[in-house]
This record gives C-alpha cells, structure tokens and sequence, in this order.
C-alpha cells in the first residue's frame, strides 16, 4: 500500500544462545528474538528499548519456490506500532529447487523489487520489514506484514465482477506509476520483454517447445485436438521474434497475476486487495497482467465479462495519468498477449512437474489459456 512500504536492509541474525530461536530449515539457521528485534526497530517498527521476547513458527502453505512461515511474536511490553505476527518469506527446504530459484534469479528479484521499487509502485502491498538477499542470490530472507483475514479465491470457480476489477484497478495503478519510466532500463535484475533479452527468449523457446511435448504425452490430461494444435502454435514459433519485437508500452509489470496472489480484505468501500509474490516481476508490455488475470477466470464467466473488465482497466490507467495508450491499442494488445498465460503456465512445469493430483487443475488452467488464445484468434500474432 502506498506509503506503509519499509524494507530495512541487513538481515535476521542468529544468536544460538537465545532462549527463543525459532529453527527455520535450510541455510538461514535459526531466527532468534534478538534478530527480529534488530530487524523491526531497523524499520522502525518497534521503538528502541523495547525487543521481542518470544516467536512461534507455523508453517503456511501455498509456495513451491520459498519456504513461508507465519511469526506470532511477542515483546517485553504492549508496543502498540509492532506487528503482532508477520509472515517470512525464505529459500525452500529442497536444495535442487534452491538452486533452480538461484539460476532464474527468482529470490534477488523479489528482494530488489521490496527495495527498490515497491514504495512507489501505487499498488497495496503488504508492509515489508526487512528485505534481504545474499550477495550470490541463493539465499534470502523478507519479512512481511501478516494480512489476516485476507481471502484467497480458488481459482477453480474464479471471483464476482467486482473483486475483479478491483484486481484490475490496483493493477492499472502499478503500470500507471513505472509506464515508460526510463528508470527501469538500466534494472538488470528485472526480466524482460525485449530486444535486450532476445537470447534469453531464444533459450526458452526451446524449454517451452521440450515442456509442452511433455505436457500432452502426459496420462490424465484431456485436450482436444484444436487445443492442441494451438500450444504447438507455440513450440514452432520464433518464440524470441513475437516476444521483443512488439510496439506494446513497456511499464513494471508483475507477471503472475491471478487470484492466487491475491489477498483480499473488507467488504464494500473499505474492500481491498493485496498482491504478493514479486519473484517474477519484469519490465515488459502492461496488458499482460490483465491477460494473465482473465486467462485464470472459467472460461465461460471470462467470455462473459472480459472486454468489459478490459474496458475498465483502460478507464483506471487513463485516470492514474496514462494518455498515450487508445483503447484500440490496449484491447490489440490484449488479444496479442493472451499467449503469455499459457507460455507462463506450461514453463512452470520445467522447474516443478505436476504432480497426479494437480495435474488436473495443472490442465484445466492451460486449457483456459489455450480457449482464449483461440477466441481471439490469436496464433495470428505468431505469423
């Protein structure tokens, strides 16, 4: 949210000696009291004098990359400003999936974002205490405010109109703040969506090309012979080519956006929503954070609002300052980045296979993508 950004630089430290260290697996060692102390009033979240008496550790589920674990924290004294429980955010247990994090740069990515780009990003974000990453981008730490009570949608059945183009709204906010922001181009750490990447693109297409003849040969999944087609669309394109040769505006963009890295909190006019898990956040054309939304929706409940909520979002980004991009253009860029979804999807296999119970949802979300490439005619866009 804006204005209750505060990542701190440095990183928990441990104190074997502590009567409270809370054991976190993997290279961090131990979180201890006297750390998470140094680290709040660092924010400036807890005031000097006080400290931090006591951590409990729960696992919470929902990443494959990261390992996440809620912190109920207690102090010596009531410190009214001090979050009562926070959420880390750390490296995975596995230390292959480590490294695969590491090599696609997805833990520095997410650190850097909370660092440097996130207090003027205009999109509510959980407050972040400390953000820290180790010099070779393998191991991290973030430590961020514990949204309770927030609602994640299951994405099997999608959300109402409404919490939608809230969605949509925060997102046209976002690009709204970084839209052709030169800033942005000399940020290694992001990826991107262009002529500086080209090689990059190319080492893709062949992951995408060898995980999507994977993907199909797979027992349990269920396309038709249209469907398909249009994913092999993909694998003989020049993948490269269609990725950075395209006169879409280029803004900061989160890339994953869909419900689930959505939190959602209130009801009515104080109803808002919280996006979380930046670790693929790029600079790259804005609609496709729009595509990837719509593509997760069922695909009848997206045919049915989609050019309406496309229409808002337009509305949003015009009225967060944005005046050279027509409607023409958004909704021709709509129909052209439809892909990225499926690309994003099937790329996913290549760093965690799905396993015999998520292939079914692991399917059903690739042939949304692949539905609505095809109600927009989209395999023209490769050509």
């Amino acid at each position: 949210m804006i204005g209750r950004h505060a990542a701190a630089a440095g990183q928990l430290l441990s104190h074997p000696a502590s009567i409270s260290n809370v054991v976190v697996d993997g290279p961090l060692g131990d979180i201890t009291a006297d750390g998470l102390t140094t680290a709040l009033q660092s924010a400036g979240a807890l005031s000097t004098g006080r400290c931090v008496t006591q951590l409990v550790a729960d696992h919470i589920d929902g990443s494959y990359l990261s390992k996440l674990v809620r912190l109920t924290v207690e102090y010596d004294q009531p410190a009214d400003s001090a979050p009562a429980s926070l959420v880390g955010k750390f490296p995975a247990p596995n230390e292959q999936v480590r490294e695969i994090a590491k090599f696609m740069g997805r833990y520095a990515r997410e650190v850097h974002f909370y660092k440097e780009l996130a207090q003027n990003a205009r999109i509510q974000l959980p407050i972040c205490y400390l953000a820290h990453v180790d010099a070779e981008g393998g191991s991290f730490q973030l430590l961020l405010e514990d949204i309770r009570g927030g609602v994640v949608h299951d994405q099997n059945f999608g959300c109402d109109r409404d919490d939608a183009q809230l969605a949509l709204t925060q997102a046209a906010q976002l690009h709204a703040a970084y839209w052709r922001a030169a800033i942005l181009d000399g940020i290694g750490w992001l990826n991107r969506m262009d002529q500086a990447w080209v090689h990059q693109w190319q080492a893709w297409q062949a992951m995408y090309a060898g995980a999507w003849r994977d993907f199909v040969t797979l027992d349990g999944v269920d396309l038709s012979p249209d469907q398909v087609a249009i994913g092999d669309s993909l694998a003989n394109s020049d993948l490269a080519r269609w990725m950075c040769q395209h006169d879409s505006p280029l803004t900061l963009v989160h890339s994953d956006f869909h419900l689930g890295n959505l939190l959602y909190v209130g009801s009515g006019r104080e109803r808002q929503v919280f996006t979380v898990d930046w670790q693929i956040v790029a600079h790259a054309p804005a609609i496709i954070d729009v595509a990837v939304f719509l593509e997760r929706m069922p695909t009848l409940t997206r045919r049915s609002l989609e050019r309406d909520l496309v229409a808002e979002y337009h509305r949003a980004l015009c009225s967060s300052g944005v005046t050279d991009y027509s409607w023409g253009q958004c909704w021709s860029d709509y129909q052209r980045w439809t892909w990225y979804g499926v690309l994003n999807s099937v790329m996913a296999a290549t760093i965690k296979a799905p396993t015999l119970e998520d292939l079914p949802s692991h399917t059903r979300s690739i042939a949304r993508g692949l539905d609505q490439i095809a109600d927009h005619d989209a395999v023209r866009f490769l050509r």
